[in-house]
């Protein structure tokens, strides 16, 4: 399999123009060179074979055959997550990517101990394209803006899961269909207050258990979208 290089920029006559980080990694890291074959994609869906033409400060790379296929998740899923201390969140975010969610959302709870903000969301887009260029994911996931618990419950439509240890055991979860939207919050360390967890509740969110164990932030994100996508049914 070639090596995968974003460029978000359209093409020109049906050649990319690499920005330096890209290309840096193409010509120093990665030893490509002219005439070199790789895949190209603009993280909205679309990608391509292409040959290196230009290998320098600036790498070129010209489209050579058809689009590539995009092959989205079968439901779009949507993660707000609580953001736990140190890298763990990245972690998390590295994972979403990999499964084929749709969109995460960093959020702010009573018991939240940190507040992502400016560099840390830069750093997690990053990670967003890098995950995407090993994975062989074509469109980026989404890093929603930080919101508050309660504006992200407010949003209502679709599959609404709260991740609890006390909820529902999965075979009691909603049904979740091909081209349904399915959102799910995971609380933070400590877990959620009771008057969260009773808005959320009134605003008609189901509370579904991931696992038997006290699961820790990053591994109820992972877990809860692996479970919803192994859930999804076909439409008759």
């Amino acid at each position: 399999m070639s090596q995968r290089f974003y460029c978000p920029e359209p093409s020109t006559g049906g050649r990319y123009r690499l920005d330096a980080d890209e290309s840096k990694h193409l010509v120093r890291v990665s030893r490509h060179g002219v005439g070199d074959l790789v895949e190209v994609f603009d993280g909205r869906g679309f990608a391509t074979i292409a040959r290196v033409v230009e290998a320098g400060k600036t790498a070129v790379l010209e489209a050579e055959g058809p689009p590539l296929p995009d092959r989205p998740a079968e439901v779009f899923v949507e993660i707000g997550a609580a953001v736990p201390k140190g890298d763990r969140f990245d972690w998390l975010v590295e994972k979403a990517v990999e499964l084929g969610v749709a969109r995460v959302v960093p959020l702010t709870t009573a018991r939240s101990v940190v507040d992502p903000r400016g560099s840390k969301l830069d750093r997690l887009r990053r990670a967003i394209v890098e995950a995407s260029k090993q994975s062989g994911r074509s469109r980026l996931m989404e890093l929603g803006a930080p919101e508050g618990l309660s504006e992200f419950l407010g949003r209502l439509g679709g599959v609404r899961l709260l991740a609890d240890p006390t909820g529902a055991a999965p075979d009691a979860w909603p049904t979740i269909r091909a081209g349904d939207s399915v959102r799910l919050v995971v609380g933070p360390e400590g877990g959620l207050t009771d008057e969260e967890t009773a808005l959320a509740r009134d605003l008609g969110w189901t509370a579904v258990r991931l696992a038997s164990p006290i699961l820790r932030v990053e591994t109820a994100a992972v877990a809860g979208a692996a479970a919803i996508l192994a859930r999804v049914q076909p439409v008759h």
